[in-house]
């Protein structure tokens, strides 16, 4: 009680009532405007949005409304971090745009009074075959190579993921589909068609410390393309993939924490049963 009540002296210093809002007045401020509005009516999975009107890597206001390229954090994916200082810092890199699945951008005119949107029919969408892999020897090469390039047809990739790409069996179906059906921050799923062996290329950031990928259920390899994104080589045919996070840390926590619970509990019932075990023979004494 004493630490309490000397903390909150403390605490007051730095967050006192006038950093206080109305709660009416914040919900104000995060009401959608007519042009998220008109976004919103679009009801497909994870496509994503560009708010030109404001700083949209620094600011997390659209990320109320919208799945959007960037958002506030105090501690990006280094990776992410180079992408946006090297293709989005003067002039914006479309087809980066396009690789990140931004399927609409918000724009405001001169006097930044109106706002438009604009819907962007290049996005490469969810996920999608390419024609070819182009490998690179370095992490410079790779960033040189996305300056310019169509995602949809090409991947750069770094050649110490070579081992994971079977070039033998490994083509292109200009028929093939990839869909996504199902998704969630830690598990999408998708659904494909292809007549053969393909590579194909995700609108997700690669994170390769607890993700999984699977085909029906069986785990197969994923690896980096265009600087930053998730790609794999995919069996012909009719298939469920899915990808998963499954941090070894996350449950390996939660086994500890349930040991530690069982033991807790353990000793709290042999505390219980000594005390009143002792109980009894003071009585029967």
């Amino acid at each position: 009680i004493a630490v309490l009540i000397d903390m909150w002296g403390i605490d007051r210093r730095y967050v006192n009532n006038e950093q206080f809002i109305e709660k009416n007045l914040m919900l104000q401020q995060a009401q959608p405007r007519q042009v998220d509005q008109l976004i919103m009516k679009d009801a497909s999975l994870d496509y994503r949005v560009m708010d030109m009107t404001t700083n949209p890597f620094t600011d997390a206001r659209p990320s109320n409304f919208h799945n959007t390229i960037g958002g506030y954090h105090a501690a990006k994916l280094k990776r992410f971090q180079e992408v946006i200082d090297k293709q989005f810092t003067g002039s914006l890199n479309e087809d980066v745009l396009d690789m990140l699945n931004t399927k609409y951008a918000i724009m405001s005119d001169q006097t930044g009074q109106s706002l438009r949107m604009v819907n962007r029919a290049s996005a490469a969408g969810n996920a999608w075959f390419v024609q070819k892999v182009v490998y690179v020897k370095n992490a410079d090469q790779e960033m040189a190579s996305i300056n310019s390039f169509n995602p949809k047809e090409v991947a750069f990739v770094d050649e110490k993921f070579k081992p994971m790409i079977d070039e033998k069996k490994v083509g292109y179906s200009p028929t093939g589909l990839i869909k996504l059906t199902s998704y969630r921050p830690d598990d999408l799923i998708y659904e494909y068609s292809a007549d053969r062996d393909v590579i194909a290329v995700f609108a997700e950031i690669w994170y390769d410390k607890g993700w999984n990928a699977y085909v029906d259920g069986e785990k197969i390899n994923h690896f980096r393309a265009d600087y930053i994104l998730r790609a794999a080589q995919l069996p012909g045919g009719n298939h469920k993939l899915e990808f998963k996070f499954e941090p070894a840390s996350y449950y390996t926590g939660e086994k500890i924490s349930l040991m530690a619970s069982i033991l807790l509990i353990a000793g709290i019932a042999f505390a219980i049963y000594t005390e009143t075990k002792k109980n009894k023979t003071a009585v029967a004494a």
